[in-house]
């Protein structure tokens, strides 16, 4: 029998164990189990090709369905183990061209940047589901927010009696403000669930030689030239937009938003290559990210948008280095 299709098989059955065993537990376990649940899938799709990928999200999905049901699998098959078979089959897509020299042919793989595209299309997908599932309309999801944020303060004067109960009024403005940052947030939030899985992924296998493509140069990554178009369109039509219309393209522009926080870091990242600051610079970036997301974040993403505009250019004649730095890069 196909090893690809027994390993997907295996897969299939660790994520439905995964999931499955996010459902129950400390937070903390449940909030990780669900993030890496759809890796095993990964992990066979860039091992042995998109299709062991892809008969381990179905395994996965009859395992769901046949405990929970046929909605419920559904949504874990779309949500949990249909992208993993996606991301795997572009991430591996190539093809044979000609040289400049026109002497012999080379392999041309999928580029990162469009890879990522894709995964922030993924991500505003997963943001919108998530969206629709707290409500049908924007009324009903803020009204499961108010009664969420509700729950959550009965809950602490619960445990601190003394605590001073939260007006009606001021619920229902904490709820306006979640509602108007919700969006984007969760579409940062999927498109980076799922990039992380998949760097994961590929360190592992490229860690075990199974990788069948050469380890891209990350700093190097590019965006085709039309994209910042989708970002500024994006930012607005969630300012344009009311309801559910305006929530989905919050969700995008949140999605590709940090898309563009990559991008910049992939700046900095090429840029300091040859620096002697080159640690304290990246670890200042990072950390600045980690405390102050917010305003690093938006440096970072100016600086990947006005690249072509700016100072801070890369040369992408310049190899990367033989032995590179841990990091991204």
């Amino acid at each position: 029998m196909n090893k690809g299709f027994l390993v997907g098989i295996g897969a299939g059955l660790v994520s439905f164990v995964a999931l499955l065993s996010a459902t129950t537990g400390v937070p903390l376990l449940q909030f990780t189990l669900f993030l890496i649940a759809p890796l095993p899938l990964y992990l066979a799709g860039l091992a042995f090709s998109w299709p062991a990928a892809g008969i381990g999200a179905v395994t996965a999905a009859i395992g769901i369905t046949l405990i929970a049901g046929p909605l419920v699998g559904f949504l874990a098959a779309a949500s949990q183990f249909g992208p993993p078979v996606v991301l795997t089959y572009l991430a591996l897509l190539n093809r044979e061209v000609n040289n400049s020299d026109g002497s012999k042919s080379a392999t041309e793989w999928y580029p990162i940047g469009r890879l990522i595209l894709w995964s922030a299309v993924l991500g505003t997908l997963l943001s919108v589901g998530f969206l629709m599932m707290l409500g049908k309309d924007a009324a009903e999801v803020q009204e499961t927010l108010t009664n969420v944020l509700r729950e959550a303060f009965t809950q602490f004067r619960a445990q601190s009696p003394d605590a001073t109960p939260i007006p009606e009024a001021d619920l229902e403005a904490m709820t306006k403000v979640a509602l108007a940052f919700i969006p984007a947030a969760s579409g940062m939030l999927m498109t980076s669930i799922l990039l992380i899985n998949l760097y994961i992924a590929a360190r592992v296998i490229e860690a075990s030689s199974l990788l069948t493509r050469p380890w891209p140069d990350l700093a190097a990554f590019t965006y085709p030239p039309g994209t910042p178009l989708v970002l500024t369109a994006s930012l607005v039509l969630t300012l344009l937009l009311s309801g559910f219309p305006g929530m989905a393209a919050g969700a995008a522009a949140g999605a590709f938003y940090f898309a563009y926080v990559l991008l910049g870091l992939a700046v900095i990242h090429f840029i300091t290559r040859s620096n002697p600051g080159r640690f304290a610079i990246l670890w200042a970036a990072y950390f600045g990210l980690v405390i102050f997301n917010t305003i690093v974040s938006l440096v970072l993403a100016v600086i990947g948008l006005t690249e072509p505009f700016s100072p801070l250019r890369r040369d992408s004649s310049k190899p990367p280095p033989a032995s590179p730095p841990p990091g991204p890069d």
